[in-house]
């Protein structure tokens, strides 16, 4: 009971965020083609034949770590192949994150008040939530990352801790590479301020430490005779119809990085600018004061905390700026886990405008107590927001329930008909998929039944249609759905949420019955 009584703000903040997290998560739950090719990538592990690099990277060529794969073997065995299982075994490594929020907010502030607040923030903003329930490989770099900055706070006085935190780092690789890169290169040559000395000994350590995570990869290029490299260097040595001009690069970036760092904090389209703004302006305002007052607290360990945290927090932009990967295209899920260093920040910065104000430095000193209300039910506000877009009423016409559905219907058409094992053709916009085949798989094992053909030949009788709409994409569906339904008359269609099934029987059959 003592425990309990000690820890129950630590234990109801892990509650809580775990239930906003949890609360109506079969029907948040996404089904993805990465979730596709992952599942099946795992089940060929399950089955013997392990691997030694993991998914696709943005660069040509380049695959990462397979890190990301063997995380997913525990819950395709003990849900039996469940898609529903195999992804929430992957949000529940994102939770992992829950605890290290409390952690980190404590090291950061003193004020335990303040420290409640940074951890909350830190767990319910938009991308924290969406970050731990997206299951794709950017997820655990939330963790990581949050892992990595705990390390190096304890690196300033431990080796071992400098080790821990280049392994993570190293392990982010194989979460984002895009993202954990550009730390990699930076970190290592500030190796001599976050020790406080320089000794070749914690170089050694750290790359020991940062190169073990890479040897999977290295022992593929040896057996495939470096074939990621030579790729690679092809890829950047040739021409590339889709590269990106630097005019444009340039025109481009800073807003696609302002509206990444956005959706972080705030959900929306245009009417979410000004909010965003004021956001940003704490950000800014928080790390000026991380980087410049040593007067903030007077334990060193605290400085050098929030000097870490605005290296940390500021670090990838300029390389972003710069960086033309993935053929000059910037995706938002870079900066899955920015969140932990940036959120820390803004509350900085409130807390210092607010002070600001208090002690006469604006003209609004007598209004101060309205400034708390207005930023309390400013961040109320898009708080709610967040947590109802995500968990309160989610909108996931096509996510992992839908197709489940979906899937299911067909196979009660199936059954009806009485064919076995039945084919359907699958349509979706981006041709791909696996996604859908881990459904039907996992579905014909469960009751006991033949998996359903995928290729229609003219003697078949009977087949069964799943649409994922793309209206982009028209002139390729009409030409897809011409093809498969030549000969054919149509007995049933329905929808089910955006998704559209049919079944259709040969016409030469219906004319002979």
């Amino acid at each position: 009971m003592n425990f309990l009584k000690t820890h129950r703000h630590f234990l109801f903040f892990i509650l809580f965020s775990t239930a906003i997290r949890l609360a109506n998560i079969t029907d948040s739950l996404f089904f993805t083609w990465d979730n596709g090719r992952d599942f099946f990538a795992v089940k060929q592990i399950v089955e013997g034949n392990l691997t030694l690099i993991g998914p696709t990277s943005g660069l040509h060529g380049f695959f990462l770590g397979p890190l990301w794969f063997y995380l997913g073997i525990p819950g395709y065995l003990l849900s039996g192949a469940s898609p529903y299982g195999f992804s929430i075994a992957y949000i529940l490594l994102g939770l992992t994150s829950l605890p290290l929020f409390w952690v980190i907010s404590h090291k950061l502030f003193k004020n335990q008040q303040l420290a409640k607040l940074s951890a909350y923030v830190l767990s319910i903003i938009p991308g924290s939530i969406w970050g731990t329930i997206r299951v794709w490989n950017p997820l655990i770099s939330i963790p990581l990352m949050s892992g990595v900055f705990l390390s190096l706070l304890k690196a300033r006085e431990s080796r071992l801790y400098l080790g821990l935190a280049f392994f993570l780092l190293g392990l982010t690789l194989q979460s984002e590479f895009a993202y954990a890169i550009f730390y990699s290169v930076v970190l290592f040559t500030l190796i001599p301020w976050i020790r406080k000395k320089f000794d070749i000994r914690d170089f050694l350590i750290a790359g020991f430490s940062f190169g073990s995570t890479l040897l999977p990869q290295i022992i593929f290029e040896i057996r495939h005779n470096f074939i990621m490299s030579n790729s690679l260097l092809k890829s950047m040595l040739g021409d590339n119809q889709e590269k990106i001009t630097w005019a444009h690069h340039f025109s481009q970036r800073p807003s696609q990085l302002l509206m990444a760092t956005k959706d972080l904090f705030i959900r929306g389209g245009s009417e979410s600018i000004w909010p965003a703004l004021i956001l940003l302006l704490f950000i800014i305002v928080g790390f000026y004061v991380a980087i410049n007052t040593n007067k903030f607290s007077k334990e060193k360990g605290s400085l050098f905390a929030w000097k870490l945290i605005a290296v940390l927090a500021i670090l990838p932009y300029p390389f972003y700026l710069v960086w033309k990967g993935n053929n000059g295209y910037f995706f938002d899920y870079y900066l899955t886990s920015h969140f932990i260093f940036l959120a820390p920040l803004l509350i900085m910065g409130a807390v210092k405008i607010y002070h600001l104000n208090k002690i006469g430095k604006f003209k609004f000193k007598n209004y101060s107590k309205y400034f708390v209300v207005a930023m309390i039910g400013f961040f109320g506000a898009y708080c709610y927001q967040s947590l109802y877009v995500t968990t309160l009423k989610p909108i996931n016409n096509a996510g992992l329930k839908t197709m489940d559905t979906a899937v299911s219907k067909i196979y009660t058409w199936i059954d009806v008909d009485k064919q076995n094992p039945g084919i359907i053709r699958i349509f979706t916009p981006n041709t791909q998929t696996e996604h859908y085949d881990a459904i039907v798989h996992w579905r014909a094992n469960k009751m006991h039944r033949n998996i359903p053909i995928t290729v229609k030949n003219d003697s078949d009788k009977y087949w069964y249609v799943l649409i994922e709409p793309d209206y982009q994409l028209e002139k390729r569906l009409n030409k897809w759905y011409a093809e498969v339904i030549g000969g054919g008359v149509r007995t049933r269609v329905e929808m089910v949420g955006d998704l559209r099934i049919e079944s259709w029987i040969k016409k030469d059959f219906v004319e002979n019955k």
